[in-house]
């Protein structure tokens, strides 16, 4: 799961930086395929996925305008798949 949300973050910051040409409804497609098995983490996913179609739709604002608002949706969304990845990391808090 921690390789999807990767991917998706890659396709996140291609799609910021050439908004024109890249799409991420591909990025949709895995996130929703990754919320049907994400179990417990499922609203995370579904923040994630709300967080990215928010970018997908300021895409062409970003293009055109530079809009300070399409540049915050794509931000929210990177967030979002950072906290989701981070979730999916493992880490041990045991002490020593």
């Amino acid at each position: 799961m921690k390789e999807v949300l990767q991917r998706v973050k890659e396709q996140l910051e291609q799609a910021f930086g050439e908004p024109r040409s890249t799409s991420l409804d591909g990025a949709l497609h895995e996130l929703a395929q990754l919320k049907a098995n994400a179990g417990e983490k499922r609203q995370m996913i579904e923040d994630v996925i709300r967080a990215v179609t928010h970018a997908r739709n300021a895409r062409m604002e970003l293009a055109e305008a530079g809009d300070e608002s399409a540049t915050n949706a794509f931000a929210e969304a990177y967030r979002a798949l950072d906290q989701a990845i981070e979730s999916y990391s493992d880490v041990d808090n045991d002490p020593v």
